[in-house]
């Protein structure tokens, strides 16, 4: 098998079958099916390729993060940018409503967290 690793010699590709430009030689992993799943979180090492849990969870994470941000841009951002039209029909009581599922979106990241659209947004 031919991985290429990355600076902290973890996997960033893999080939069962040929050959990969830049790659270096490695074992097969015991487990190869979950392998294929979690490869960026597996680190080149003497002793062959070795499962790092921690890495494969800050993965995870910022996949999340990443995918978060992705709905945020588009839940959220749509709404926000609306323009000061639309701002001007909402009740002071929908301003506040809004202001804090902005703000529950903006925190998002940390919070993990999808906040619930206001009712009178559609």
């Amino acid at each position: 098998m031919k991985v290429q690793i990355n600076e902290s010699g973890f996997v960033t590709s893999y080939a069962l079958v040929g050959d990969i430009l830049g790659s270096t030689e490695a074992p097969e992993p015991e487990d190869l099916e979950h392998f294929e799943s979690h490869f960026e979180a597996y680190r080149l090492t003497d002793d062959g390729l070795v499962f790092c849990p921690d890495e494969d969870e800050s993965i995870s994470l910022s996949k999340q993060k990443n995918d978060l941000r992705i709905q945020r841009e588009k839940e959220c951002f749509s709404v926000i940018n609306r323009g000061m039209l639309w701002y001007e029909t909402l009740t002071d009581e929908q301003a506040a409503e809004l202001t804090s599922w902005y703000k529950a979106w903006l925190d998002v990241t940390d919070t993990l967290t999808v906040p619930e659209s206001p009712a009178f947004i559609k």
